[in-house]
């Protein structure tokens, strides 16, 4: 059965998020307890955020290191979704990394009631990168 507009719409909290490597091995990028939420409305819009949960927070004048350290740990943008069978794919508008707005983003989604896991390939096609989703 397809994925549908439907199975996605809402706010969703981040269970787990880690990279897999050829060998099997796993890693979590921002740590085990990292959080966050990613949001589909209707109309079709995407908001999605992650945070490492020991998020380095600077001082109230940082220096460049300290918001190079703070920038590290987090991760967001905005943008439109459409769906294409089993897969999402986001087109992003705005980012904190300038470097992906205007990307396509297209993930495989495995639908499970209540979660959603998120699978694709990174950029050097041996790693691949799992995000899985529980509805709030």
């Amino acid at each position: 059965m397809s994925l549908t507009p439907e199975d996605l719409h809402g706010a969703w909290a981040l269970d787990e998020w880690y990279v897999e490597n050829e060998d099997g091995s796993r890693s979590a990028p921002f740590g085990r307890d990292a959080r966050g939420a990613i949001m589909y409305t209707t109309d079709g819009y995407i908001s999605a955020t992650i945070g490492s949960a020991e998020r380095f927070l600077p001082a109230d004048n940082p220096d460049e290191a300290q918001k190079a350290e703070a920038y590290s740990s987090y991760f967001n943008y905005v943008g439109t979704w459409t769906i294409d069978g089993d897969s999402v794919t986001h087109t992003i508008e705005h980012a904190l990394d300038p470097n992906l707005v205007g990307a396509a983003m297209t993930r495989a989604v495995e639908h499970k009631g209540a979660s959603m896991a998120f699978t694709g390939m990174m950029a050097d096609g041996k790693t691949k990168n799992v995000i899985i989703w529980k509805r709030r």
